[in-house]
């Protein structure tokens, strides 16, 4: 009786597995492909079987004018800020600095697109990790 006891107080005291090194290589993942998405590339990660998984631009695209139109229908839009950014962006301006006054601010240190991609690409960190480990065993 005394090892059954005793197996059960080492279950019900045990502590969850460490696996800080594991969340911090997925958070690197997702920021860095986040990076990616924002610039422009879609962030693919190709399956033994079947076709690749992951966000296509199109498809963030389409998530940024989703939060825009969210924006709109809560009427938390500027629409001046927007045409001021269209002739900037015409005449060459400088408009990287305009953007979080058309998408809004975020608590993300690289602002709401970042988060909207960090947000979309999460699902995918597990996969992608397994990939790059596949990738650097080959």
């Amino acid at each position: 009786m005394g090892a059954l006891r005793a197996a059960q107080w080492r279950y019900d005291n045990a502590e969850p597995d460490d696996d800080s090194a594991y969340q911090a290589a997925a958070q690197n993942w997702i920021e860095s492909n986040a990076e990616a998405l924002v610039g422009g590339c879609d962030v693919l990660i190709p399956q033994r079987f079947g076709g690749p998984i992951g966000v296509r631009q199109e498809e963030y695209v389409a998530k940024v004018a989703e939060h825009l139109r969210s924006l709109q229908e809560a009427e938390q839009d500027d629409i001046t800020a927007l045409a001021l950014l269209l002739l900037q962006a015409k005449a060459g301006g400088p408009v990287k600095s305009m953007v979080e006054d058309i998408v809004g601010t975020s608590d993300h240190i690289n602002g709401k697109l970042y988060e909207i991609a960090e947000g979309m690409l999460d699902q995918y960190a597990e996969q992608g990790l397994k990939h790059e480990a596949d990738e650097a065993g080959l």
